[in-house]
Order: C-alpha cells, then structure tokens, then sequence
C-alpha cells in the first residue's frame, strides 16, 4: 500500500524570475531619484540662505544711510567724513555751495560691508540754509 500526498505547491516558485529583478530595477530608480531630488533641495536651500544674508546687509545699510541722512538733515556740519555702525563704515562727502540766500550743502552717504569694495547702498541729499539777517 503506497500513499501519496496531494502538493498543493508546485516545487518550483509560481514567480517568474523577471518579476523581483524588476523590483530591484524600481528600487534604485527611485533611490537615483531622490539623491537628485536632495541635490536640488540642497542647491536650493544654500542659495536661499546666501540671498537671506544679502538682504540683512542691504537692509542694515539702509537703516544705517537712513540715520546719518537724518542727522544731516539736522545739523550738517556734525556730520563724521567716516563712522562705523556694527560690520557696516559710513562714508559721508559733505559739501556746501554759497548762494546769495544762504548755503546749500550737498552730502553723498555711501556704506560698505566690512568685506566689500563695493558700496553695498549709496543715498545723496541736500539741505538749504538760510542767512539770518
């Protein structure tokens, strides 16, 4: 009396060989994709970080061209050839006309980022005063 067992599996795997070469295929598709999707992000990122920097310069230097016009604009004779706010030098070229009514006096602010030799913002303006007669 011989007895055989029914097999429910076949001996051999019902998936094709293709089928997990493909998955592998997939799987460094995707990892291909998000390393240059990083790359970019990071690119993006540091570029971000460069202009957020350029932009905090530029808006102290205006702030700093600001105050230097006001105090001009009060008294331009009390105005320093050269003054430094934090990182920042103030370059203020004051200069004065006679006219027959009174002065007129001209002042070019220029202010230069510690590492620049550039001006990073330049503002001119003037102030007229009368003669007391």
């Amino acid at each position: 009396m011989s007895f055989e067992l029914p097999t429910h599996r076949p001996a051999t795997s019902a998936r094709p060989g293709w089928a997990s070469a493909a998955f592998i295929v997939e799987s460094l598709l995707l990892l291909v994709f998000l390393i240059g999707s990083l790359a970019v992000f990071t690119q993006m990122f540091a570029a971000a970080a460069e202009q957020a920097a350029q932009s905090s310069t530029l808006s102290a230097a205006v702030a700093a061209a600001g105050s230097t016009a006001e105090r001009f604009a009060a008294d331009p004779e009390s105005i320093e050839a050269e003054s430094y706010e934090g990182d920042l030098r103030v370059v203020s070229d004051v200069t004065h006309e006679v006219r027959a009514g009174g002065t007129l006096y001209h002042v070019a602010i220029s202010v230069y980022d510690a590492n620049e030799a550039q001006p990073v913002y330049t503002v001119t303006t003037s102030r007229y005063e009368s003669e007391v007669g």
